[in-house]
């Protein structure tokens, strides 16, 4: 017989794994979306990844409560130099990308 503690627990673990599968695929979003505007930006994203700093609930322009989440970037202008960027995710939604002032090549 299931009983309800088993089915909580059950539930909580699939919950869990859903998040970590879904903040996985947004990081990964955040990364390529990085990569791109560097690339447009005529500049070089450092060490291939990005890290998050911040998660927080925010609500959309649709009025939906979504996760917000900042995740920065280290990046260069000249190959010798490290800067670091921003970007901001709502739900899987880029919001913005902030470069630090840097040295233009």
């Amino acid at each position: 017989m299931i009983s309800l503690q088993s089915i909580f627990f059950t539930s909580l673990l699939v919950l869990g794994l859903w998040y970590w599968i879904r903040a996985r695929d947004i990081k990964d979003h955040a990364y390529h979306s990085a990569r791109r505007y560097c690339e447009k930006m005529d500049l070089q994203l450092l060490d291939q990844t990005v890290a998050l700093k911040a998660v927080k609930p925010a609500r959309s322009a649709s009025g939906l409560i979504q996760l917000r989440r900042r995740y920065v970037f280290d990046f260069s202008s000249t190959g010798e130099d490290r800067y670091e960027g921003e970007i901001r995710l709502l739900g899987a939604k880029v919001e913005e990308i902030k470069l630090a002032p840097h040295r233009l090549n």
